[in-house]
């Protein structure tokens, strides 16, 4: 059984869990401070998704209506719906903040994400050159609400 919740205070083992399924993606960098960071700021919310009492994926976004941007998203084990399931949780906090569009940025190479959020609704609606490491592009995509 899935449930989600918000992580409103420093506990190390959740930190350690989020750096353990983000060094699973070659695409996110972070590190406990910047998830220290990101759980302190008002408008930064992390929230997690446990199966069985074990963390199997977390999201990270900026909230401040009438924005909503997605900054981190990732699950370890892949494909089993955990990433559907935060979106989900997402979409349902933006409406309640009166935010009438999400967007995120993802490096071109980056095809599964890229799926992912088509699959989800979201589209594509501009890129950024040579964004990472001066050398690749970010392609921006949005989901608009209704």
């Amino acid at each position: 059984m899935e449930n989600i919740e918000i992580v409103n205070s420093i506990d190390n083992n959740i930190i350690d869990s989020i750096l353990f399924i983000a060094s699973k993606s070659e695409y996110i960098h972070l590190s406990k401070d910047y998830i220290k960071q990101y759980i302190e700021d008002e408008y930064h919310k992390v929230i997690i998704i446990k199966n069985e009492n074990i963390i199997v994926g977390f999201l990270i976004y900026f909230l401040l209506s009438p924005d909503a941007d997605i900054i981190f998203i990732a699950t370890y084990p892949n494909d089993k719906g955990y990433g559907k399931k935060l979106l989900s949780y997402l979409f349902k906090d933006a409406k309640n903040n009166n935010v009438s569009s999400i967007k995120l940025d993802l490096h071109e190479n980056n095809t599964k994400a890229k799926d992912f959020y088509l699959n989800n609704g979201f589209k594509k609606i501009a890129v950024r050159k040579k964004y990472y490491d001066n050398q690749f592009n970010a392609v921006i995509m949005e989901k608009e609400l209704n």
